[in-house]
């Protein structure tokens, strides 16, 4: 099998057909291809992936070439780019996007400021004056160095937890602490500023149920945004992870959510699904019924998502289910009580489509057509 290097290597100058072949002789494609389906709806369907497992799993690679038109990866994220407060390393990322490229695919950026992937050195600068002067520095430097060539940055990842005890609702991070609330704002122009056609996002979760929790972030999401505009912070985007947990689907409404969609809407705002999956604990034992459970989950939040014009881009956080947070067992919350590997994605840990692959092909056909995205 052809080392990493070698994968990526071939890329820069052609397709690379291996892991494609691999992909059909094992499992003949679903029809139809998710990227395709999205494309003629003018939407743009991506998935998260984990570079090291482009080298090792050919099917898992074959799959991401052949649905994904838009990958994003955690190699883009601080604390993997700067080990050091004096080193920067864009390396790893260029490989990988230059690998994308070599697909035919668009390349998002994925996080520029998130708390839980800040550089350990950052908590040590001596002062306020320190650290707004290291996130000045590594946003514009990135956002310059990657100048035209993303679809999109996380600008800032999950600023918000309303039990963190503080009246504006933002996290308590290591960039509040050092920095205070202005963080978000010197982030963002930071980044206009380095690169001024960059789709710039701000990305979040905990927005789809129709429960208290819920509406209080969506309040403060939007309290959010509003600030933003009244201190003439530019922000082109809110990125809804969607993280769907299956158990609790019975309190999704429709109307509630398609009202927040239209109020983000309303701000001028395009809006992207940015990390869909579904937890399936508290669904049937049995894979058959597990499955439709799923599928059917994917499909009644996809069909109020892409019913709004302002959606323009569906990204899975990961593809098969051996690429998934949900499966990795680091996160008791999305156990099974039956002890069970979770199927959260659209294709099996064998790289097999499942129902969800054809609910998400379904709701992406039936989205009404947006003009071709730029």
């Amino acid at each position: 099998m052809p080392s990493r290097r070698d994968l990526l290597l071939a890329s820069v100058s052609g397709a690379v057909a291996w892991p494609l072949a691999a992909a059909a002789a094992t499992e003949p494609a679903p029809v139809p291809v998710l990227r395709d389906i999205a494309a003629a709806r003018g939407l743009l369907y991506g998935t998260y992936v984990r570079a090291e497992m482009l080298d090792k799993d050919p099917v898992y690679t074959g799959l991401v070439i052949r649905e994904a038109a838009l990958i994003v990866c955690s190699c883009t994220q601080w604390r993997n780019l700067a080990p050091t407060p004096t080193t920067t390393d864009f390396s790893g990322v260029e490989r990988v996007y230059r690998w994308a490229r070599a697909h035919g695919m668009e390349y998002r950026g994925h996080a520029l400021l998130w708390g839980e992937a800040a550089p350990p050195w950052f908590a040590a600068l001596p002062d306020r004056a320190a650290a707004v002067r290291a996130v000045e520095d590594h946003v514009s430097a990135t956002c310059r160095h990657f100048a035209g060539r993303f679809q999109s940055w996380d600008v800032v990842n999950e600023a918000i937890k309303l039990g963190d005890g503080r009246a504006d609702g933002l996290r308590r991070t290591v960039f509040l602490d050092k920095i205070g609330p202005e963080y978000l704002d010197i982030a963002f122009r930071a980044a206009r500023a380095a690169d001024p056609k960059l789709r710039l996002v701000y990305n979040d979760f905990g927005m789809e149920l129709d429960i208290p929790a819920h509406h209080d972030k969506r309040r403060a999401v939007l309290a959010l945004i509003d600030g933003f505009r009244q201190r003439s912070v530019p922000i082109d985007a809110i990125g809804l992870q969607s993280h769907l947990i299956l158990a609790l689907m019975d309190r999704f409404t429709p109307r509630v959510f398609s009202e927040y969609l239209a109020e983000l809407a309303g701000r001028g705002l395009q809006i992207m699904l940015t990390e869909l999956d579904v937890v399936d604990r508290g669904a049937p034992s049995a894979i058959p019924a597990r499955d439709a459970a799923v599928a059917d989950c994917y499909r009644r939040y996809l069909d109020v998502a892409l019913a709004s014009p302002a959606v323009t881009t569906v990204i899975n956080w990961g593809l098969t289910d051996r690429n998934s947070w949900i499966t990795s067992g680091h996160s008791p919350d999305a156990a099974r009580a039956d002890g069970l590997p979770p199927r959260p994605l659209p294709f099996d840990v064998d790289g097999r489509p499942k129902p969800a692959l054809a609910a998400i092909a379904a709701a992406l056909k039936n989205a009404p057509r947006r003009p071709p995205q730029g």
